[in-house]
């Protein structure tokens, strides 16, 4: 999932995606609901969020 126009994500926006992995990492085993409501919002961003999402989802899964 490579990007040709990257952009700049803000502060803010790491911080948020980077709670979201965090949560998603923490549900994977115990909380469907949880893991469900995340992927759906993963789904609905922006495609340069998307890739930034799944870059620390794939970071933080292989230190869990």
């Amino acid at each position: 999932m490579t990007n040709t126009n990257p952009v700049e994500l803000t502060d803010a926006q790491k911080e948020a995606i980077e709670a979201m992995v965090t949560d998603r990492i923490n549900a994977m085993n115990n909380d469907k609901v949880l893991c469900d409501a995340i992927d759906a919002k993963v789904h609905e961003m922006e495609e340069h969020l998307k890739e930034y999402f799944h870059k620390r989802f794939h970071f933080h899964s292989n230190k869990a």
